[in-house]
C-alpha cells in the first residue's frame, strides 16, 4: 500500500512539474510589451512558436528569424528554457507561412510550431494552418 501511495504523490508531482510548459507560461516568457505597443502601432503582428527537437542557440533562433523578410529588427525573443521564440513581422510584406519555412530551412532539422499571433491589443488568435 506504500508504494501505491507513493506512486500516486509521484504521478502528481510529475503533472505539476509540467505545467510549466503551458502555453501561457510560453507566452509569458517571450512577451515583451514594449515590444507590442510597438508592433501595434506600426500594424505589425506578433507571433510565438514552439521550438521542437534539439533547440539551437539563441543566436540561431535569432538569425532564423531575421533572415526572413519582414521580420522587425531587434524584435526576437528567446525563452531557451521553454523553447519558444517570438518576434515581430510586417504582415503586409510576407506571410507567417514563409517566415516559418524560411526559419525552418535555416535551423536543418529542427520543426518550428507556431501557437499563437497577437495582431491587435487585446486578442490572442491560435495559428491555424500555415
Amino acid at each position: 500500500m506504500p508504494a501505491l501511495i507513493g506512486a500516486a504523490l509521484l504521478a502528481a508531482t510529475t503533472a505539476a512539474l509540467a505545467c510549466g510548459y503551458c502555453v501561457e507560461d510560453k507566452i509569458a516568457a517571450t512577451y515583451d510589451h514594449a515590444l507590442v505597443t510597438q508592433a501595434f502601432a506600426r500594424k505589425h503582428h506578433v507571433v510565438f512558436l514552439h521550438v521542437d527537437g534539439v533547440p539551437p542557440s539563441r543566436a540561431a533562433l535569432a538569425r532564423a528569424a531575421y533572415s526572413a523578410p519582414g521580420v522587425d529588427a531587434g524584435s526576437v525573443r528567446v525563452a531557451a528554457d521553454l523553447l519558444t521564440v517570438s518576434f515581430a513581422y510586417d504582415p503586409a510584406k510576407v506571410k507567417l507561412g514563409e517566415i516559418h519555412r524560411r526559419m525552418q530551412k535555416a535551423l536543418g532539422g529542427v520543426s518550428l510550431m507556431p501557437f499563437e499571433v497577437i495582431e491587435r491589443p487585446g486578442q490572442l488568435k491560435s495559428v491555424k494552418g500555415l
